[in-house]
């Protein structure tokens, strides 16, 4: 009797989480819809401009594909100058991967220093009790949001030190769990970033201008305002369905690619963005 007393009080207590979470994340997605699906990539970036990308690495079999998929578009370290790699706690796998992948690029001329692997909480770990999840949940987006900030503690050579902006210009991901806590951090920075502009348009400045040139003309820019760019690919395992993390991410993802013709057109809802299918992004 008592076991099935706590079996119910863990159901409800998932189930109100899970409705909780649901009423936030429509509430934040038609927010950000508003505030930021319009805003483009800024026409004044130089093609030779350095880039900070973020890269969410899952695990196992998630984790053989992004590798893949960066080996198949052979990253330039010349271009994208900085490289941030994100695993969950207790992923050794995916941050051993990932010092091997940089070990090739160092051998392209790439300074040691020009990257980052930062290990943030799990949102959920295997047979944790559904009582505890929402808060571990919670302690992964806020990891996240201080890994976007450059304010990790494990962000030991902060992107700012090499790069005009803390936030990264581009964030990779291809799921799951994490991924999911990395684009809504995005989503809500972006969205914290467009009400400023809202309020307080002095502080927004849309051209380039050098920092002795703003502080001459009396205003303050704001760094990021046009970066935190996110790009979703849905594992090629998935052929006729999305997975949980990308039902969640569509609406969400400012690119959305599948690599199966049967998931191409697929949104959240009318008049949302649609997955774009692209073939085969894996070797």
């Amino acid at each position: 009797m008592a076991l099935l007393y706590y079996s119910f009080t863990g159901l409800l207590a998932w189930l109100l989480f899970c409705g909780a979470l649901g009423f936030i994340t429509a509430i934040l997605c038609l927010l950000s819809r508003g505030a930021s699906k319009n805003t483009s990539v800024p026409k004044w970036r130089s093609q030779n401009s350095s880039v900070h990308l973020l890269v969410v690495l899952g695990s196992g079999g998630h984790t053989a594909e992004m590798f893949s998929m960066l080996r198949r578009i052979k990253l330039d370290p010349a271009k994208y100058t900085y490289r941030t790699y994100v695993v969950s706690s207790g992923d050794n796998f995916s941050a051993t991967k990932a010092s091997e992948f940089e070990s090739t690029l160092i051998g392209c001329s790439a300074e040691s220093q020009s990257y980052n692997i930062v290990t943030v909480p799990r949102a959920r770990r295997v047979h944790q009790s559904y009582l505890t999840a929402p808060l571990s949940t919670l302690q992964s987006f806020y990891s996240c949001l201080l890994v976007l900030r450059g304010l990790h503690p494990d962000q030991q050579v902060r992107p700012a030190d090499l790069l005009p902006s803390p936030y990264p210009d581009i964030i990779l991901t291809n799921g799951p769990a994490t991924a999911v806590c990395v684009i809504l951090a995005a989503r809500l920075l972006r969205l914290y970033h467009s009400c400023l502009g809202v309020l307080f348009p002095r502080r927004m400045h849309p051209h380039p201008r050098s920092m002795a040139g703003a502080a001459a003309d009396g205003m303050t820019p704001l760094s990021g305002v046009f970066r935190l760019r996110t790009i979703f690919v849905e594992s090629w395992a998935r052929v006729a369905t999305l997975s949980l993390s990308g039902k969640i991410l569509l609406p969400f993802a400012d690119r959305f690619l599948v690599q199966w013709p049967a998931l191409g057109g697929k949104k959240a809802w009318w008049g949302a963005k649609k997955a774009e299918y692209v073939g085969f992004l894996v070797d």
